[in-house]
């Protein structure tokens, strides 16, 4: 991990964006990073263009930035020697999200989002899903239900592919020293090779990564796999849900469903997407 530590947290002063700030605030605190707090003044996709020339967003920043500074000061307030700055840009929200991050590249990136229920969870997008597959920085996604951030249970969704562990070292500089964690991977597989074959260089590499917490399989047998993965996460109901996002090309992605898109859509634990 880096000697300068970044997180980024994007805020839209919305109730769940304020709740993933402050989230955000103690992971800073907890890992001794520098939190950078990022605002977007966005220009709609639905424009009109002689509007897109008439308009100055000169006034709105300043406003925003007059709101980011009285965040930062409520943060302070009970986290002595924080380090905090802001920046608010004007532009196209994913385009200018995903290019700060890029930029940026902060060892996490962390978002609220408001988890929706019902018709509109499968009508609307978010910021949060247009991200994943964008970015290859950790992206942590918080839901409004989430008020705090104490880890001790951690899931990652385990595909069996491959044996390695790197993805994990977000985790492992969340956790830091603390012993009473469980590392705990979730495979949903319908007698799959690879997961036999990886299955104990898995493990060792896990428990290596991990020697001072306790480290484990959870194996399903299923054909559904988001549906018996979502089953399990809602039994175990761990504090951080970690997804591995692979990074397909234009082909594969019409062959390959993005589990980790599904995992920020519907779980209602904090989501932690990481990426090759």
């Amino acid at each position: 991990m880096k000697s300068n530590k970044l997180i980024l947290a994007a805020h839209d002063f919305s109730p769940s964006s304020k709740n993933a700030i402050k989230i955000a605030a103690d992971i800073a605190f907890q890992t001794n990073s520098k939190l950078f707090l990022y605002h977007v003044v966005s220009t709609s996709a639905f424009l009109e263009a002689e509007a897109l020339y008439i308009y100055n967003p000169d006034d709105d920043i300043k406003k925003v930035s007059a709101w980011m500074r009285r965040a930062i000061s409520y943060l302070k307030k009970s986290r002595p020697g924080l380090q905090i700055t802001f920046e608010v840009d004007y532009g196209f929200l994913l385009p200018v999200l995903s290019d700060k991050i890029q930029s940026m590249s902060p060892w996490l990136s962390v978002f609220g989002v408001k988890k929706r229920t019902g018709l509109d969870k499968v009508i609307f997008g978010d910021v949060c899903t247009a991200l994943v597959g964008k970015v290859r920085s950790p992206l942590l996604v918080v839901p409004a239900n989430a008020k705090s951030f104490d880890v001790n249970l951690v899931a990652y969704g385990w595909d069996g592919k491959t044996a390695e562990v790197h993805q994990l070292n977000p985790i492992k500089e969340l956790i830091g020293s603390k012993s009473n964690v469980q590392i705990k991977a979730v495979n949903v597989s319908h007698y799959d090779q690879d997961v036999e074959q990886n299955k104990s260089l898995f493990l060792g590499l896990l428990k290596k990564m991990f020697p001072n917490q306790l480290t484990g399989i959870h194996q399903i047998l299923g054909l559904d796999k988001e549906h018996e993965f979502e089953k399990a996460i809602q039994s175990m109901k761990p504090d951080v849900l970690v997804i591995y996002a692979r990074h397909y090309n234009i082909w594969q992605s019409v062959f390959h469903k993005r589990f980790s898109k599904y995992a920020v859509k519907y779980t209602q634990v904090p989501v932690m997407i990481v990426s090759q």
